[in-house]
């Protein structure tokens, strides 16, 4: 008897331990994600809090830098400014009160007209591409040369209203330009690699919810 009771004792020890130890991890995990919500624009999402969220004029904004001295953005730019810091991971998220179309002509103008037959969108494989979320279907452009530029999201979430997203492309850690800067970037503790910068642009999207 002695030793079925010192065996439930165990039993119920390891249990006890083991929750500990599960619940401490999730906690861990849990304070490493932040959650954005905005009333007023009817946006809410997660977002790791490496990153920072703010809003300016109705545009969410969420970016990360390290300390990296650079010419900016593009070294094509021929900028001879040198910067401090380099922006490693940059999204913007905005409501436009126009349909997927409209939103699209406005944005991104330079759009041929071909593009658009009887107010519908015309994929473009490799310009106009489609793209889908666990929760939004909709279409991705990517604008700029030589690994600088962004590509630009478009969700339409009504009949009249679209979702725009930007999603910077980081020039120096795109494998365009030199190597060697590449990898003294990705040497900065705390940098946000490509394939990283992806993975996180994706869990954002996925938690997206937009009313």
């Amino acid at each position: 008897m002695k030793k079925i009771s010192l065996l439930l004792i165990i039993i119920i020890l390891l249990i006890a331990i083991g929750w500990f130890f599960a619940n401490k991890e999730k906690a861990v995990v849990d304070k490493t994600i932040g959650t954005y919500k905005n009333s007023s624009l009817g946006i809410t999402f997660s977002y790791p809090k490496i990153l920072t969220a703010s809003t300016t004029d109705g545009v969410v904004t969420l970016h990360h830098d390290i300390a990296y001295e650079n010419r900016g953005d593009c070294d094509m730019m021929g900028d001879e400014k040198i910067y401090p810091r380099l922006t490693d991971f940059r999204v913007t998220i905005q409501k436009m009160n126009k349909n997927v179309v409209d939103a699209m002509r406005t944005v991104s103008p330079y759009i041929p007209q071909e593009n658009f037959v009887n107010n519908k969108v015309v994929v473009s494989p490799g310009f106009i591409d489609a793209f889908k979320t666990q929760g939004y279907e909709g279409y991705a452009i990517y604008e700029g040369a030589e690994g600088c530029g962004q590509t630009t999201y478009y969700f339409p979430i009504e009949e009249e209203k679209t979702l725009i997203i930007h999603k910077a492309s980081i020039q120096i850690l795109s494998g365009v330009i030199a190597e060697e800067k590449m990898i003294e970037v990705l040497a900065v503790p705390g940098v946000i690699t490509r394939d990283k910068s992806d993975e996180i642009f994706i869990s954002i999207l996925n938690s997206l919810k937009v009313q």
